[in-house]
């Protein structure tokens, strides 16, 4: 008995470690930059990244109002990435991928989306961003993610700014979970979702209570197994000592008649 239970003290610990492994995700954030453009005008915003992983895989869906702006085309800043494009009107999906990982700490730009203005007025480009995976192969959990402010007006400077380069974050709101969604100003703060019609809502945000309550659901279970256990192997040494003492008793009933 005390062997099986050293045992199962040792897969109860197995499972705590595997468990805080599983939750235990490094973070990235993203920066979309923000511009101010003449009607009927080409430009470029930058999509940057920042995290002290390198970033290896992500999966980003923007979105934009095509009654303002028009898509033109997308492309990576490194040139050791590659990405797959598949774009309709008003939404832009691209699989963003680097064998080696980007080096994006500090921040860095990973891609560069392409724009033409058609009319005055405001518009924004969304996005979301999910599955993003490091240079070892590990979920990174998303950060903060700002959505890219597009104003359109006769006199417009025709800058862009924000992005990388940018210590404010004003357009940014936290998200958490594996993936995340850009915010407006405007908006309210809401819990953010992996896409825009799934909402993935957990109250518990501090994840060393999730570590916590799972750890201890998996201590209880453990311990069930271990009560069972206990149970059965007493069960048995019961019956082997009920077997014995029958044979001992049928031993002495037999000599007790040859005598």
């Amino acid at each position: 008995m005390k062997k099986l239970f050293s045992i199962i003290l040792i897969l109860v610990a197995l499972f705590q470690i595997s468990l805080t492994s599983a939750f235990a995700t490094a973070s990235v954030s993203f920066e979309m930059q923000n511009a101010d453009m003449k009607p009927n005008r080409l430009f470029s915003v930058a999509l940057s990244a920042n995290s002290g992983n390198r970033l290896s895989a992500a999966t980003f869906e923007f979105t934009y109002d095509a009654d303002y702006i028009e898509f033109r085309k997308v492309k990576a800043v490194n040139n050791g990435s590659k990405i797959q494009v598949n774009k309709k009107s008003g939404k832009v999906k691209v699989v963003f991928l680097n064998s080696e990982g980007q080096n994006i700490s500090g921040g860095s730009d990973v891609l560069t989306l392409d724009f033409k203005t058609i009319k005055e007025g405001t518009a924004y480009i969304d996005y979301t961003v999910n599955q993003c995976v490091d240079s070892d192969v590990n979920f990174m959990d998303v950060g903060s993610c700002s959505a890219s402010c597009i104003r359109i007006y006769k006199n417009a400077s025709g800058t862009v700014s924000g992005g990388s380069s940018s210590s404010s974050n004003k357009n940014s709101t936290q998200a958490t979970g594996k993936g995340g969604k850009s915010k407006h100003p405007t908006e309210p703060t809401t819990v953010n979702a992996s896409d825009d019609e799934y909402i993935d809502y957990n109250p518990i945000k501090d994840k060393q209570i999730k570590f916590f309550l799972a750890g201890m659901g998996i201590t209880a279970g453990c311990l069930a197994i271990l009560a069972v256990a206990y149970a059965i192997g007493k069960k048995s040494v019961q019956k082997k000592a009920e077997k014995e003492k029958n044979h001992n008793d049928n031993t002495l009933e037999n000599k007790t008649s040859d005598d």
